[in-house]
């Protein structure tokens, strides 16, 4: 059984990365926790308490928060007729992310699914406040990342950019592994060419590791010579390798890294069309697994 976390502030946004997660682990075993904070005096503010997906108009922060996640159930549980999925409601009169740490705590989280920005952010945020947040507090789960209009594609091509220079967990190779083996992907691994093209002996060692770590699922090894950006060159190459899922690790990567200093990120910084798996430093907990 896997519990997943989806914070939602009942935005077609949010909607959009609960159908991800739902698709994602259509043949798993899941217990799905949907996550409403609110806070009566900054309701209408940037917390994650919203209108409702139909519309709901109340006064009261707590009546919006219980009614709509109690709308997403019941309109998850139309559209989406699983037997091996659970769901769970979460409404608190808390911070936001006080409540994400306390929720993936106590009830063990996997995942947390959310989307890439929220209802009331500019269009031309991929990553907003609270996605920043989530990444920049949250060192022992995953994180998925859903573009706010992102189509929900089922991922065939995982793109991994990974930093040779650093040295990766049997944890954080597990997960990748584990999540190849589930969706029956291929992982393509990226790095970044130096301008002389060549390896340090470290750069190999680790370069092998991960080679050996990954040897029960399809991968390959990709080099990038960035002509203009870092992000340019990754996104032809994702468009060239025609990849669904983009995968970090906000632990070993310093551009996630260098992103997440900033409240807020651009869409003109990042990939924006496709979700994006980030690996926090996993200690214990597993990737997608029946």
């Amino acid at each position: 059984m896997k519990n997943i976390l989806i914070p939602t502030d009942f935005s077609i946004a949010a909607w959009n990365a609960t159908k991800y997660a739902l698709q994602l682990f259509e043949a798993t075993n899941c217990t799905f926790y949907f996550l409403n904070t609110y806070t009566p005096e900054l309701h209408s503010n940037r917390l994650m308490a919203g209108t409702g997906i139909n519309g709901i108009q109340n006064s009261s922060a707590q009546l919006v928060s219980e009614k709509g996640l109690k709308k997403v159930i019941q309109q998850v549980k139309k559209e989406y007729k699983n037997p091996l999925h659970h769901y769970q409601s979460i409404s608190s009169f808390s911070l936001f992310i006080e409540e994400v740490k306390e929720t993936v705590e106590e009830y063990k989280i996997d995942f947390i699914i959310m989307s890439a920005s929220g209802s009331s952010e500019n269009v031309s945020i991929f990553m907003g406040r609270n996605t920043v947040r989530v990444l920049n507090a949250i060192s022992n789960c995953p994180v998925i990342i859903i573009p706010k209009d992102g189509k929900v594609v089922r991922p065939w091509n995982i793109a991994f950019v990974a930093d040779y220079n650093q040295f990766y967990s049997t944890e954080e190779l597990n997960t990748i592994v584990q999540m190849a083996e589930t969706l029956k992907c291929t992982v393509h691994v990226i790095e970044v060419q130096n301008e002389e093209g060549r390896m340090s002996e470290l750069q190999r060692i680790n370069q092998d590791m991960i080679d050996k770590s990954l040897a029960a699922i399809s991968h390959s090894f990709h080099y990038l010579k960035p002509q203009e950006s870092f992000s340019i060159s990754l996104k032809q190459f994702i468009n060239q390798a025609n990849c669904q899922l983009l995968l970090m690790s906000n632990v070993t990567n310093s551009f996630i890294n260098n992103l997440c200093r900033d409240f807020v990120v651009e869409r003109s910084a990042f990939c924006s069309e496709i979700p994006l798996l980030i690996i926090q430093g996993v200690e214990s907990n597993s990737m997608v697994n029946h």
